[in-house]
């Protein structure tokens, strides 16, 4: 299963409405894409790239298909031009949340719920379906959050693209999710450092925070 899947998954995990049009998760899932295709070395940040943070360009290093048509996607726009990672994200969030939807309808992991609203407007709701894979999912989460469980990179990757977004407090008991908190927050702040793939991975994270920060700042204005 993709990063980008699994978030998906926790964040409709609290039976939530369908994210508005100025939630953050895009830009997150874009995010994941691009760390899948890092952590997987399909591409890579440039070393003096990856030690300036958000800066340098992302280079391909293998053009061959990936199996996932999402992570193929994604490769294709890296390769046709040099971008820097805010710019990859910003670019790959504009079609990236609904593709990966319905994929995990289709497999079963998510509903989708169509309903009307007052018998006018229609409005989707996604619920993460019950299962082995999300169970698992929900207990390696667990694992890392609450019972000091070393994560793997992928696992740390998901935790920090999921940081402040609430997405995981449901499933949290209410007396523990400060220490929840504290354990992504630590995460995000000292997991990506020390190897080149990780520095880039680093730098990806710290782009998702940058450019949904300058999107929710256009906001005002756009209303």
């Amino acid at each position: 299963m993709l990063i980008a899947e699994e978030l998906l998954l926790l964040a409709h995990d609290d039976l939530r409405s369908a994210p508005s049009l100025f939630d953050d998760a895009p830009y997150r899932l874009a995010g994941a894409l691009l760390t899948e295709l890092v952590l997987g070395g399909r591409v890579a940040l440039p070393p003096g790239g990856a030690a300036s943070g958000a800066d340098g360009p992302v280079v391909v290093l293998d053009r061959s298909p990936t199996g996932r048509v999402e992570l193929d996607r994604v490769l294709e726009v890296v390769g046709g031009a040099s971008r820097r990672p805010a710019e990859l994200v910003d670019l790959l969030a504009r079609r990236v949340e609904r593709p990966l939807l319905d994929g995990l309808v289709a497999r079963g992991l998510l509903r989708r719920e169509d309903r009307a609203v007052w018998g006018l407007l229609r409005s989707t709701r996604w619920r993460t379906a019950e299962g082995p894979a999300v169970a698992a999912l929900r207990r390696r989460v667990h694992g890392v959050l609450l019972d000091d469980a070393p994560p793997s990179d992928r696992t740390a990757a998901l935790l920090t693209l999921a940081e402040g977004s609430a997405w995981l407090r449901p499933r949290v008991p209410r007396d523990r999710r400060r220490e929840a908190d504290g354990r992504m927050r630590g995460l995000a702040a000292t997991w990506w450092e020390g190897t080149p793939t990780r520095d880039a991975v680093g730098a990806v994270a710290a782009a998702v925070v940058g450019v949904a920060s300058s999107a929710a700042l256009l906001l005002p204005a756009a209303t």
